[in-house]
C-alpha cells in the first residue's frame, strides 16, 4: 500500500510541476495575475527578449474570450520598481491587436494576434545597461471591467 501512495504522490507532484512549467512558457515567464478574470491569456510573448530599445519589437498574444473584447477595451501596461510604479501605458486592444490582424471587435472566444511596434529611445535613455522591470497586463473593457491580467518581468536593453 505505501508503494502505491508513492507511485501516486510521485506522478502527482511531476504532472502538476510539468503543468506549471508549460504554462509559465506559453506566457514567457509571465504568470497569470492573483485574483479572478474572466478571460485567460494562454499565450503571451515578446521578442527580442529583451527588448532592445531604439529597434522593433513583437508582441503574440492569445487567449479566450469568455466575456467578449468590446471596441474599446484598453491594453494596460504598468511597470514597476520596487513596488512603485515607473511607467504605465494604454493602448486601444481592437486598435493595436485586432484590426492589424484582420479582425474586428468584440472578440468572442478564442484570439491569436501578432503585432510588431516601436521601441523608441529617446537622449535620456541610459547606455550600455540592462533593465528589469515588474510588469503587470490588463485587458479592461470599456466599462472598467478588467477581463484578462497577467503579470512577470521585462528587460529592457539600452544599446
Amino acid at each position: 500500500m505505501n508503494i502505491l501512495l508513492f507511485i501516486f504522490l510521485f506522478f502527482t507532484t511531476f504532472s502538476s510541476s510539468s503543468t506549471l512549467i508549460s504554462r509559465q512558457e506559453a506566457l514567457g515567464g509571465f504568470k497569470p495575475c492573483v485574483g479572478t478574470f474572466p478571460n485567460e491569456i494562454t499565450t503571451y510573448g515578446l521578442t527580442p527578449n529583451p527588448i532592445i530599445i531604439g529597434q522593433m519589437g513583437t508582441v503574440h498574444i492569445a487567449g479566450k474570450a469568455t466575456v467578449p473584447i468590446e471596441n474599446g477595451a484598453l491594453y494596460n501596461t504598468t511597470l514597476f520598481h520596487e513596488n512603485q510604479v515607473i511607467h504605465q501605458h494604454g493602448h486601444e486592444f481592437c486598435q493595436m491587436f485586432v484590426i492589424p490582424n484582420g479582425s474586428t471587435c468584440p472578440i468572442n472566444g478564442d484570439y491569436d494576434f501578432t503585432i510588431n511596434f516601436p521601441t523608441e529611445s529617446s537622449t535620456n535613455d541610459p547606455v550600455n545597461i540592462s533593465v528589469e522591470s515588474d510588469a503587470r497586463i490588463h485587458i479592461i473593457n470599456p466599462d472598467g471591467n478588467i477581463l484578462s491580467c497577467i503579470e512577470g518581468k521585462i528587460t529592457f536593453q539600452y544599446p
